[in-house]
């Protein structure tokens, strides 16, 4: 397999999205602990901050604080409680009322962290005289609690600009790609009717050399298709007067009172060769002037009609085949476009349809409108094609091996040039069901516009 050779071919959309929107949701959630870690700190400084406010509010004289059994700032949870205690400078232990702390002596002025009774305590030390001293304390774990409180506030919004960040990401790479996406399309519309450059108006930047290199390689094909084509046209013309001056050539051998039974045998299948040939050198000309010829002028073509005029010619064939020719067609519906290559369209699937049926089948054609477009199909009860060569029946000279048919080849490649400067679709389908073969030709054509 090719990807498994060259690698897995992925989206640049796909690869955009999530190499941006990954970079948005790791540096979003690596901003996002960062920040919660920056806030976390400030909201703990704050509160040794607030411990130190405390401590140098508390009057020396307020004896609520200053007694040796000390007070609080009143709190509604007493884990919360910040304690105010007066200390000794000397080696006294100082316990509050609820036993929960107990501070050790010699403790130096400023901050400190200390564990008391498995808890882990905050505590300021402000002088108050030689002596003495003033503590004011509070839970490590209550003070954790309002810091983490403080840092999930501004960690939250952070967090919700993350999602809406991806999402507007998406879209953007989406919106930008659209004509990435709409070049790609122009491509893949491109065939032998339409080989124009792209347009380079308004195409970023960074996909304008790609889409340089594709004009240039559009006019190469352009290049290498006319000449084809001049080549063909070339042969075919001189091929023209050789071919009808050996038809007239054998015309008058063939009628010369001096020939016998004998020489009219052996010219028969010359004759038959003369006028394969002379077929083929018609189609070769005509595929020609469809595709090297200047664009038909358009007008508004009775579908219709056409159809049954082609029907008129071919039916003697069919009569003599004993193919039994049927025809369903609705009221006069109008196209947009040249007669002649409509008219194209219709016999050489009509012919082909006659020609590959065998004696005794059925061949049905259709013409009918549905929704905005006209359908033209032919559907026979032929041997049909196999599936791996449909797309190649419309190749020009290709032929089925062992279809024992005449033919040249050409026939469905006129149809297909002929289509594409109708601005249609045509398809082929092999019908395989209740023991039955057969193949259906479908033409789609837009309704002609009033």
């Amino acid at each position: 397999m090719d990807g498994a050779k060259g690698g897995v071919n992925r989206s640049l959309l796909w690869m955009l999205s999530v190499s941006i929107c990954g970079t948005i949701l790791v540096v979003g959630l690596v901003a996002a602990a960062a920040s919660f870690w920056f806030a976390f700190e400030e909201a703990r400084d704050l509160q040794d901050d607030e411990l130190r406010e405390i401590a140098w509010l508390v009057s020396p004289g307020d004896a609520r604080f200053l007694s040796s059994q000390g007070g609080f700032v009143q709190a509604e949870e007493p884990e919360m409680r910040i304690w105010v205690l007066k200390v000794s400078k000397l080696a006294t232990r100082v316990v509050t009322p609820d036993l929960s702390l107990t501070l050790p002596g010699e403790l130096s002025d400023g901050l400190h962290t200390i564990d008391s009774h498995g808890e882990s305590w905050r505590i300021y030390i402000r002088p108050i005289s030689a002596e003495f001293g003033l503590a004011v304390a509070q839970r490590t774990s209550a003070r954790d609690e309002i810091a983490r409180d403080s840092a999930l506030r501004t960690l939250i919004p952070l967090l919700a600009v993350i999602p809406i960040l991806i999402l507007l990401a998406g879209i953007l790479i989406r919106i930008l790609l659209r004509k990435v996406q709409q070049l790609s399309a122009d491509v893949d519309r491109k065939g032998e009717p339409d080989l124009a450059p792209l347009p380079t108006v308004g195409v970023p930047l960074e996909v304008l050399p790609f889409v340089n290199a594709t004009n240039r390689l559009l006019g190469r094909l352009r290049s290498a298709l006319a000449q084809q084509r001049k080549f063909v046209a070339d042969a075919a013309h001189e091929l023209r007067s050789p071919v009808t001056a050996m038809t007239l050539q054998l015309e008058n051998a063939m009628t010369v009172e001096a020939a016998t039974e004998a020489v009219l045998a052996r010219l028969a299948p010359l004759g038959k060769s003369i006028a394969r040939m002379r077929s083929l050198v018609e189609q070769l000309l005509l595929l020609a002037e469809q595709e090297s010829g200047p664009p038909p002028v358009s007008c508004d073509v009775d579908a219709r009609a056409v159809v049954i005029d082609v029907l008129g010619e071919l039916f003697p064939f069919a009569d003599y085949k004993g193919i039994d020719l049927g025809m369903d067609f609705s009221e006069a519906l109008m196209i947009r476009g040249n007669e002649q290559d409509f008219r194209a369209v219709v016999r050489n699937a009509v012919d082909n349809a006659v020609l590959y049926t065998p004696s005794g089948g059925k061949v049905d054609v259709c013409l009918y409108q549905q929704g905005n477009e006209i359908i033209f199909e032919v559907e026979d009860s032929g041997p049909g094609i196999p599936a791996c060569e449909l797309a190649r029946v419309f190749d020009p000279f290709y032929r089925i091996v062992g279809s024992g048919q005449p033919g040249s080849g050409l026939g469905l490649a006129i149809v297909r040039s002929a289509a594409g400067r109708l601005g249609g679709r045509v398809s082929l389908h092999t019908i395989m069901s209740g023991g039955k073969t057969g193949l259906r030709f479908v033409y789609t054509q837009p309704v002609a516009s009033d």
